[in-house]
């Protein structure tokens, strides 16, 4: 079977995407099945792709051009008809000529639930072009069994049509790590623990300004000498975001987007991490903190509590007191952070990218095999 995958995601750091495109691809390639797979880039000379040379089943092909405009309805699907494929395989939106089997990954409806979050213009966008997307394909994959039953009920699927394929941490996330890499990582963004750490976009999704709120009432309640560091790359009303951010607490540190290569030590040597998200459908950096061994206090709406399980402490993301409570709590009580540390950790050991690149698997060859391909409900 001869399988494309979009993977121009990859190319971008402090994206969920990204991360999710690598994860798979690498997961799929450990597991070294009987199939092909070409993968098209915009820049095949990413460090990424740079890595998959040499394998005799991966072809990398750069598209243009990069706008995803015109590179999705007309280069990837001209593309995907020259290099005959079995199946494409995007994340969201799929291009509209392409005829062959079709799988698209579509992680949460954030943009319909959440608009404000994004710019006019891509919900508008987003709207016309992930419904068509995922009406149109043989298979959606999503990560969530929120997200599953948001999509089947938003667009009208068949429940056969819609895959759940969970997410999976790598095991660079696991490792112990040593004092200088800690030291080197702490002592690029100029840290000193005890640190609170939330990793993400800085975005209004991610509702940091109620976060550093239930900060600064921990720090007026304890004296504790902790600081709150957020880590992630600017978005969508960032400025806002930040100005809000910097009115409610002090003792702030925003380091911008953080290297992959870093994202473990700063995990590993956070005393919480905190990630009072407003709508996510699968919350990649919980699992990566877990993983790494900070207790984790995560929204106990959307994904969050399934991705968390008995994890972490969950916690109303509107409630600032709520908020507050847990930080208190895991802040003054060591017993309680060893538990959710080990908690954690035997979470995430069930949730790798080699089982969601085996669940794929099945996915595309349930497809090659000629199952039925049920697209909506029939009621």
């Amino acid at each position: 079977m001869r399988i494309g995958i979009d993977g121009h995601a990859a190319e971008a750091g402090g994206s969920g995407n990204g991360t999710y495109i690598r994860g798979l691809l690498g997961g799929l390639l450990a597991l070294d099945p009987p199939h092909e797979f070409v993968v098209y880039a915009t820049d095949r000379g990413h460090p990424f792709f740079r890595s998959l040379a040499g394998r005799p089943n991966v072809f990398v092909r750069e598209l243009r051009p990069r706008t995803s405009a015109l590179r999705i309805p007309l280069s990837l699907a001209w593309a995907s008809r020259r290099d005959a494929l079995d199946i494409l395989h995007v994340q969201y939106i799929g291009p509209p000529f392409h005829r062959g089997r079709l799988v698209a990954t579509i992680h949460d409806l954030g943009f319909l639930r959440v608009p404000r979050t994004f710019s006019r213009g891509f919900v508008r966008r987003s709207t016309v072009l992930i419904r068509r997307t995922a009406r149109r394909a043989d298979r959606v994959v999503t990560g969530s069994a929120f997200s599953r039953r948001d999509l089947i009920l938003e667009y009208g699927l068949d429940p056969r049509a819609v895959a759940l394929v969970p997410y999976g941490v790598g095991p660079e996330f696991s490792a112990p790590g040593t004092p200088a890499d800690a030291a080197r990582v702490l002592g690029r963004y100029g840290l000193t623990k005890p640190y609170i750490l939330s990793v993400g976009r800085l975005n209004p999704r991610k509702n940091l300004p109620v976060l550093a709120r239930a900060f600064d009432r921990m720090k007026k309640a304890t004296g504790l000498p902790h600081r709150l560091v957020l880590a992630g790359p600017e978005d969508y009303r960032s400025r806002e975001t930040l100005a809000a951010v910097s009115e409610a607490a002090g003792r702030v540190v925003v380091t911008g987007l953080v290297p992959d290569a870093d994202l473990p030590a700063l995990y590993r040597e956070a005393e919480i991490f905190v990630y009072p998200s407003l709508f996510e459908g699968g919350g990649l950096p919980v699992l990566e903190a877990m993983a790494a061994g900070a207790p984790v206090v995560a929204s106990k709406t959307t994904s969050l509590p399934e991705i968390v399980g008995d994890a972490g402490w969950l916690v109303d993301p509107l409630d600032v007191d709520d908020i507050a409570r847990a930080l208190v709590r895991l802040a003054a009580d060591p017993e309680l952070r060893e538990t959710l540390r080990a908690k954690g950790r035997a979470r995430a050991r069930t949730m790798t990218w080699t089982s969601a690149a085996r669940a794929m698997l099945r996915v595309y060859e349930d497809l090659d095999g000629g199952a039925a391909s049920p697209r909506k409900s029939s009621s």
